[in-house]
């Protein structure tokens, strides 16, 4: 297995772009790239040969990549193409000695025709380490939900690989110290009905795979609190969360309330859906705060009386029915969301001067003294009464 001397030139007579200053994993050096990442090249400095070759998301349907990808495997004398299965690999290569997951984006690997992506399929690309020998390490990246070869790493420098193993080392251990935490209370599995949480303490709480009906959760006090793959139904989340970090990820809320959350620390919300739920008295006041919100849809529910001036994304999210009213909105970025049937009412919104609002689509919007200022481009509005929107650029 030779990437030495390896090149995109003699396979691509264009779309080839070379890169004189480049970083890989560290280190510098320069490289021949293909497409927007998607194959790289890379020569450490100093260095006349390949020292790393890394192919990211190679699949059918990019025809052309796809071909040069496996020409350049066949340069390697790798006996493998993309979209073997991981079966072909294991039998080859044998037992590999790490494995690690990173989460991708479903929408890199497998497109819809058209405009329409599941947002809410998220999934695990499962990387399979080989250290041939200690300056050539193999690394076939292989998609959980088919277990096809899509992404492959070879590096053939000692230092390199050194370094990268490392690293990723050290990202497993910190993604399993998050979920794993020593100092934590920690719920899995269960069901828990007609209950009170009410000034729980911990340096770490966890709710994964839980299903919460009827109960209140009224001042918690952690650094870091965590739902994953949750449904909570009739809860009261009162008070609030005194916590540095919360992270809300694949949970489902029905007819759940929210009083006065969070004061300051990071807020993630990721792939969740709000059903009929009333936000009110929100309060993030704190202008190092942080309110993300990803792949979220929110149906038929009421937000009132917020304020929120810290930082973050808005983004890929859905808001249908419902109402706004009496909010003041300050964030980086809202983009790609989806706003339907809602009526908008005393609202402010602060958006960054570079990044902005941009890219909604809004339909059967009515605002009534709603005021946005910031950047605001390639918005699409559909059967709104926009009387009351102002922009001040």
């Amino acid at each position: 297995m030779d990437i030495s001397k390896l090149s995109l030139k003699h396979i691509l007579d264009e779309d080839l772009i070379f890169e004189s200053d480049f970083c890989y994993a560290e280190f510098h050096g320069s490289a021949e790239l293909y497409g927007m990442g998607d194959i790289i090249l890379f020569k450490k400095e100093g260095k006349t040969d390949v020292s790393a070759v890394k192919f990211w998301t190679i699949t059918r349907n990019n025809k052309r990549l796809f071909h040069v990808a496996n020409k350049l495997m066949a340069d390697m004398g790798i006996e493998l193409k993309m979209g073997d299965r991981l079966s072909k690999i294991i039998k080859k290569f044998g037992t590999p000695f790490f494995i690690d997951y990173l989460e991708e984006d479903y929408e890199a690997y497998y497109r819809y025709p058209g405009d329409f992506y599941d947002y809410n399929d998220e999934f695990f690309v499962v990387n399979y380490y080989y250290l041939l020998s200690p300056d050539l390490l193999v690394c076939f990246g292989v998609p959980k939900i088919d277990n096809k070869l899509t992404d492959l790493e070879i590096v053939n420098d000692y230092e390199m690989i050194t370094e990268i193993m490392q690293a990723r080392r050290a990202c497993k251990e910190l993604e399993r110290s998050m979920y794993q935490p020593k100092e934590c209370v920690r719920y899995v599995n269960q069901m828990v009905e007609k209950r009170k949480f009410t000034g729980m303490q911990s340096k770490n709480f966890r709710l994964i795979k839980m299903e919460i009906k009827e109960c209140s959760m009224k001042g918690l006090k952690s650094d870091d609190i965590r739902f994953r793959d949750c449904v909570f139904h009739n809860v009261t989340f009162d008070s609030h969360f005194d916590a540095c970090y919360v992270s809300i990820e694949h949970c489902t809320f029905i007819d759940c309330v929210f009083r006065d959350m969070l004061d300051g620390g990071h807020l993630e919300l990721r792939d969740s859906l709000f059903q009929n739920c009333l936000f009110e008295g929100f309060r993030m006041e704190e202008e190092d705060g942080i309110l993300s919100v990803n792949r979220s849809e929110f149906m038929d529910c009421i937000f009132r009386e917020i304020i929120q001036k810290g930082a973050g994304v808005f983004s890929r999210s859905k808001i249908k029915g419902g109402a706004m009213e009496r909010i003041l909105y300050k964030n980086d970025d809202i983009s790609y969301n989806e706003f339907s049937d809602i009526q908008i009412e005393d609202m402010e919104l602060v958006v960054d001067a570079e990044l902005g609002f941009f890219d909604n689509q809004l339909n059967s919007v009515i605002f009534k003294n709603v005021k946005l200022k910031g950047l605001m481009e390639d918005n699409e509005f559909v059967n709104c009464d926009t009387s009351g929107f102002t922009h001040i650029a």
